[in-house]
């Protein structure tokens, strides 16, 4: 679509005419028109097509780039950023449906280390709370409601670690825990034992973080997370 007519103000009123061509520019783009390339035209192109000079193209594009609509990369062209918060939705879409073997590597890396932090940073309430939780979780015998008070226990742990990253990621995991392939796989290999088991070292994780020690929080909490990882995978 040629936009000659912006030559007709005259060669005395670039910044006006950079700035007609700045507010067209951003209205084809929130139009979509470069939506699937997320590529502007070269700055040659779009000068030949408004009819005007390519610094006044580019004082345009310097505009829009200001407030973080395009980006320029030397060599390759000016591209769309795409909107706020695309980048993360794309790699969260790729995390769904990781496998329970990833999973667990990933919770051994970060949850014992979060057991320290609830030692050190966790307030009283948030120690009360966790101790809460284990009780209920003990008195859980059937698997739905264990599953609700296990995973609740989890939850106030990252809490207390007062970190929202760390909150953040349990997040992730949790709703990949929560997925179908999980809970048949939690399923199956529950048991009265293996719920007894897992009862004795939550104790031990609670009495490590009443304790305040960070070391033992994040020992006990890597004993039962091996635990948990051998009776889920049947990994040695």
């Amino acid at each position: 679509m040629a936009q000659y007519w912006f030559n007709t103000l005259g060669p005395g009123m670039p910044k006006q005419v950079a700035s007609m061509i700045e507010q067209s520019l951003r209205w084809r783009i929130d139009a979509g028109e470069w939506s699937d390339s997320l590529r502007l035209p070269d700055e040659r192109s779009l000068a030949a097509e408004y009819g005007v000079a390519r610094n006044t193209i580019r004082a345009a594009i310097d505009r829009i780039g200001l407030d973080g609509g395009v980006r320029r990369e030397v060599g390759r062209g000016t591209f769309l950023r795409p909107p706020p918060g695309t980048e993360l939705t794309a790699v969260l879409r790729t995390l769904v449906g990781a496998s329970p073997a990833d999973t667990m590597a990933v919770r051994l890396i970060i949850e014992p280390k979060a057991a320290a932090l609830a030692a050190t940073n966790g307030n009283l309430a948030d120690l009360d709370a966790i101790a809460a939780a284990h009780a209920e979780a003990a008195a859980a015998e059937a698997f739905e409601l264990f599953e609700q008070c296990d995973g609740r226990l989890h939850e106030l742990i990252f809490v207390a670690a007062r970190n929202e990253l760390l909150t953040g990621m349990h997040a992730i995991l949790k709703i990949i825990r929560s997925e179908r392939q999980w809970l048949a796989i939690k399923r199956r290999s529950f048991s009265a034992q293996r719920r007894a088991d897992y009862c004795a070292e939550h104790a031990a994780i609670v009495q490590a973080l009443l304790n305040r020690d960070a070391d033992a929080a994040e020992r006990t909490m890597q004993a039962h997370l091996e635990t948990v990882r051998r009776n889920l995978l049947n990994a040695p």
